[in-house]
């Protein structure tokens, strides 16, 4: 905002001291004004992020359990396609934290949180608090087959367990998952209370059995059945730089090349979910199969040469 000059409308010419007189007057103004509004910017600016600080996860970004229970119901009203709520707790993380401290423990639990946002990718992920994730994953479209969550969890177990390299140490976690797909159930605490149990039954199945990997659960409708699935914590296929695959996230099928690889990831650039231009990822090996399909603008234009 800025202050006209009064002589400008006057109607005749002011005397010299006059004229100083209003024009310092003016600029005290103007200034008081100009302060003014960078108080106000920076009190609109520190209310954003109390907002943001409000509904998200500090330590890793993550919508808090706030948000979730904020934003959950509604997504599950207003969406036609199959829904399903998933609790996931870390196999390791204690251990971790007790050898390395809890700088390193923190740095795992970042490391978890992106792999998670970066597999589920538009869906609602949070973090409730410790090692406990939840999530809130979307059928890829309304006719998907009721196994349709099987891709999700599997998808989310490889992207946990590849090891990560935390102050110089290879650590690495696996993930206890109960799955409870929502039906036409829209009762979120309801939800994720059976989600909670299926976690629970998960990591007693683990445990008892002392398989490596990761294992979920899920519970049925009716909530007095459960299934487990179990995925080993072997490395996946290898991939060399220029492989065509296909990428699998979130029920959809995309082409892409391998840019770089090693161990359990891949460096991939894949079609965008539009089908418009392509993207640069860091994955898990085993979201990739292989391609036998040519995509002229892919391979064509792949950086790196076999």
């Amino acid at each position: 905002m800025r202050i006209l000059d009064p002589a400008a409308d006057a109607g005749g010419a002011l005397p010299d001291d006059a004229q100083l007189r209003i024009g310092a007057e003016t600029a005290r103004l103007q200034a008081r004004i100009d302060q003014l509004s960078a108080h106000v910017q920076k009190l609109e600016q520190e209310r954003a992020a109390l907002r943001w600080m409000a509904g998200h996860d500090e330590l890793t970004g993550l919508a808090n359990r706030r948000l979730f229970h904020a934003l959950a119901p509604e997504l599950l009203r207003g969406d036609d396609c199959p829904s399903a709520v998933l609790i996931l707790d870390l196999n390791g993380f204690k251990p971790i934290n007790d050898t390395y401290g809890h700088d390193a423990g923190d740095e795992v639990l970042r490391v978890v949180a992106r792999r998670m946002a970066a597999c589920l990718d538009d869906h609602l992920v949070a973090r409730f608090g410790g090692d406990e994730f939840a999530a809130l994953s979307r059928a890829p479209r309304a006719d998907a087959p009721a196994t349709w969550w099987h891709h999700v969890a599997g998808s989310l177990s490889a992207a946990i367990a590849p090891p990560m390299d935390v102050k110089g140490h290879a650590l690495s976690v696996t993930a206890s998952i109960g799955v409870v797909p929502a039906g036409r159930s829209a009762d979120l605490v309801d939800l994720l209370r059976r989600a909670d149990q299926a976690m629970f039954s998960a990591k007693r199945h683990a445990s008892s059995t002392d398989k490596a990997g990761s294992t979920w659960v899920v519970s049925t409708e009716s909530g007095d059945h459960t299934e487990t699935y179990e995925t080993a914590a072997a490395p996946a296929v290898a991939c060399r730089p220029g492989d065509p695959v296909w990428v699998h996230r979130n029920g959809d099928r995309r082409a892409g090349v391998v840019e770089g690889a090693c161990g359990w990831a891949a460096l991939v650039r894949y079609r965008s979910p539009n089908g418009a231009g392509t993207m640069v990822d860091t994955m898990p090996t085993d979201c990739l199969t292989n391609r036998s399909e040519a995509d002229p603008y892919l391979d064509r234009r792949s950086s790196v040469h076999r």
